[in-house]
């Protein structure tokens, strides 16, 4: 029993080294958990043009431009007659076209503003025209009782100074990557100074006045409704449309302009236009009969 115990000690300790060098040099098994896979990014995407005018932020533009239209006007004048003298209503028309420009209109300012944060907008418009224009009329007059009918040749020199201003607040009621749709409401006035200054020749004795000035303000204000909007084709070229048509108290009232549009890099505008603006149906004696305007227009616009 003696002999057998020290080779039991020494076959336990050796048993003991041998499986803690089995341990020591045993590879561990390989992680077969699989990796997280990472997911791609998601692509991001630069929002349109129109897009970009319905983000929520202020956008505030203003654009000057310059409107070349055709003027036609037809105005009557009541001339003043002397004491116990009947009289009369002198009629005319002023028409002013590009080419009577330079000779024509004394002064002009024009331009239009845009203030827009989502659905909502604000926008206005302001046109200031001082014409001059001669010409000769001729026209009849009821002499005492109306018995007398007076032929008369009127050699007159008429300056219209209008001021046309336009507010509206707008509404978009459709809207997608390239395209909308405004609907408005507002108010458009039309004060208008004319001065004729005229000189007569009466055919037979003298009944009227055979010179002097008259002068005329009369005042057309307007309650304006409308559509407006754009349509972009690609990036930079667009198609602006506008149409609107009122009424008040003297008069009816309707506007509409079209064109091309191309939006530069830094968000700056040029537009090219053609516009139409009609003024008609006031009263048998008011002093504006009809007002036309129409032709082509170019516009700046930039963010402010």
């Amino acid at each position: 029993m003696r002999l057998f115990l020290p080779f039991l000690i020494a076959g336990v300790m050796a048993f003991a080294a041998t499986s803690s060098a089995a341990r020591a040099q045993e590879t561990p098994a390989p992680d077969v958990t699989p990796a997280p896979v990472a997911s791609a990014p998601a692509p991001s995407q630069t929002p349109s043009r129109m897009e970009q005018q319905y983000d929520g932020n202020w956008h505030v533009m203003l654009a000057p431009y310059v409107w070349l239209p055709t003027l036609k006007q037809n105005v009557q004048y009541s001339i003043p007659t002397l004491p116990q003298h009947g009289g009369g209503i002198v009629q005319g028309s002023v028409q002013v076209g590009p080419s009577d420009y330079l000779t024509k209109i004394n002064a002009a300012a024009m331009f239009a503003f845009e203030a827009r944060k989502g659905d909502l907008d604000l926008f206005g418009d302001y046109i200031y025209t001082n014409v001059s224009t001669s010409s000769t009329v001729s026209t009849t007059f009821s002499g005492p009782l109306g018995h007398v009918v007076v032929p008369v040749t009127l050699t007159t020199n008429s300056r219209l100074a209008s001021s046309i201003w336009e507010l509206a607040a707008g509404f978009s009621i459709a809207h997608g990557q390239n395209a909308d749709l405004n609907l408005f409401a507002g108010w458009r006035q039309f004060p208008l100074h004319l001065t004729l200054d005229y000189n007569a020749v009466i055919g037979k004795r003298g009944l009227i006045a055979p010179s002097g000035t008259v002068v005329e303000n009369p005042l057309a204000n307007d309650v304006i409704f409308g559509f407006r909007g754009k349509a972009f084709l690609g990036d930079h070229w667009y198609v602006p449309y506008y149409i609107d048509a009122g009424s008040g108290a003297i008069n009816q009232t309707w506007q509409a302009f079209t064109g091309a549009g191309y939006v530069a890099n830094h968000g700056q505008t040029i537009l090219l236009a053609y516009r139409t603006l009609n003024y008609n149906a006031f009263p048998p004696g008011s002093p504006v009969q009809r007002l036309v305007m129409y032709g082509p227009l170019l516009g700046y616009t930039f963010q402010i």
